[in-house]
């Protein structure tokens, strides 16, 4: 298996729970919970950027950025690829995605079966969570209800693959509760985030 992130952990995981030997490579590097940089030179060191024209800073940065001419976008490199440092929202798709006439009516005819069956094996692994309510003001939910008052739509907490309580989890890997730092998205250095090397990996 090529690749530790989503795809890949997941095929890892299904292949070896089915028997199979598996070899999972990842070109990226092992960060442990205490290991993510969390000081801008830290930070600094772990940035890649690929352009058209030239490749800047390591290839083994665990912040890799691709810069292209219509599209650019922003990678984890490491064991757990970009899970590492993503927000770990996990929202399921709005129902109109799936209404645009584009998608095959073989994938459409899939979503109360597959999709759903896809949904909640992900759930069962990556357990999301909603910020519990007990949790300090946060300004900027505060800010968004404000907004929501005034603008169409409705404002409500999304699940996030985030533990707030100090556990061993389902998998068997110990986890600490979330301290609330903000530092999902540069890498979680308490293990309080449901990253693919909290659960699908091990």
């Amino acid at each position: 298996v090529i690749g530790s992130g989503y795809g890949g952990a997941i095929a890892a995981s299904r292949l070896a729970r089915a028997g199979r030997q598996v070899c999972l490579l990842e070109r990226g590097k092992e960060f442990q919970p205490g290991e993510y940089p969390d000081t801008g030179p830290e930070a600094f060191a772990e940035v890649q950027i690929d352009f058209p024209e030239c490749h800047v800073g390591t290839r083994t940065g665990l912040y890799d950025v691709r810069v292209n001419d219509d599209l650019n976008v922003v990678m984890g490199c490491g064991l757990g690829g970009t899970s590492l440092i993503n927000a770990n929202v996990s929202l399921r798709a709005d129902e109109r995605v799936f209404a645009d006439p584009r998608w095959p009516d073989a994938v459409r005819a899939d979503l109360p079966t597959r999709l759903e069956d896809g949904y909640r094996r992900a759930e069962e692994m990556l357990k999301p969570t909603l910020l519990p309510d007990d949790v300090a003001e946060v300004p900027k939910l505060q800010a968004l209800a404000a907004s929501s008052t005034v603008l169409p739509g409705h404002f409500s907490r999304l699940p996030i693959n985030v533990n707030f309580t100090d556990q061993v989890n389902h998998v068997g890997v110990s986890q600490q509760a979330c301290t609330r730092c903000g530092d999902c998205v540069s890498g979680c250095n308490y293990g309080a985030k449901n990253t693919v090397l909290m659960n699908y990996l091990p």
